[in-house]
């Protein structure tokens, strides 16, 4: 609905942004368990989930109509690259450990689920058993938006892209601007640090899809691959959790066809909102 899909995004998280502030327990009614704050809390974390979905599609995007002969209708060309490139820089917001922090004064407003309250498919996904884990909730959202942005195919429309206009958004772009946003970042505050780590994985796992997916250009892997030893590089030293990134390159490098794609805590559903109807048994 904005005048450009950066603009729209930024719009959206700003709303965001505004609504979590004055998330608080006046949520629900008198009466009603936290359990229920915590599930009215889920859409408006994911609140910026569909603009995502919209904005990545700039990024390596076209233009283009369902053209006949002789209507003179414009049938294809690459977006302009200035708004491909604004709109990257809105879509590095959703990666950004403070939009994706629940601020720490909401936490206690999310205490373990009350009898009968069970989580369900539109429910936050976490790795803390009955606590409430908000590493998890950034975790999923900065997978989400990686997903998209990192898609193979839009991977290799980069190339193409910038192949046939040098000055076109490139995949190399887009990928430095992930580490300069991710793996460069230095953060003091602790629980900022852990959501920064959330994301840095899913950035570094994203890229080495890239670098292995039947789908990818030859340049695509090789782009991705040169990432990785840039990110490898960044981060040697003995510390703990640089010593684990390089470990994990390192065992990518010395065995690529061993890696698969491990999954984020999966996205609550998010349509339709508020009806489990569609809870279908796996089996």
């Amino acid at each position: 609905n904005g005048k450009t899909p950066a603009e729209e995004l930024d719009d959206v998280l700003e709303l965001r942004k505004q609504a979590i502030t004055n998330f608080s327990e006046d949520n629900i009614k008198s009466y009603e368990p936290y359990s229920i704050l915590e599930d009215v809390f889920v859409p408006l974390y994911f609140y910026h989930r569909f603009q995502v979905e919209a904005a990545t599609k700039v990024i390596g995007g076209l233009d283009y109509n369902y053209a006949v002969k002789g209507d003179k209708q414009l049938t294809s060309k690459s977006v302009d690259a200035i708004m491909q490139k604004q709109t990257l820089t809105s879509i590095l917001k959703t990666l950004d450990s403070e939009n994706l922090a629940i601020p720490k004064d909401k936490l206690g407003l999310f205490p373990p689920r009350a009898f009968g309250y069970n989580r369900t498919r539109e429910s936050f996904k976490g790795k803390t058993g009955v606590a409430f884990d908000p590493l998890s909730a950034a975790n999923t959202s900065s997978d989400m938006t990686l997903r998209y942005l990192l898609h193979p195919q839009r991977a290799n429309r980069l190339v193409l892209q910038k192949s046939l206009d040098d000055g076109q958004l490139s995949l190399e772009d887009v990928i430095n601007e992930l580490i300069r946003n991710s793996f460069d970042k230095q953060i003091e505050d602790s629980y900022l640090s852990e959501i920064q780590q959330q994301i840095n994985v899913n950035v570094l796992k994203y890229v080495m899809n890239l670098a292995v997916n039947d789908q990818s250009y030859f340049k695509v892997k090789a782009i991705a691959n040169k990432a990785l030893a840039d990110i490898a590089k960044r981060n040697m030293g003995f510390e703990a959790i640089k010593y684990q990134y390089g470990l994990i390159i390192k065992e990518f490098f010395e065995h690529p066809e061993k890696f698969k794609l491990e999954q984020s805590p999966k996205i609550p559903d998010g349509s339709p909102i508020g009806s489990d109807v569609c809870n279908y048994s796996k089996n």
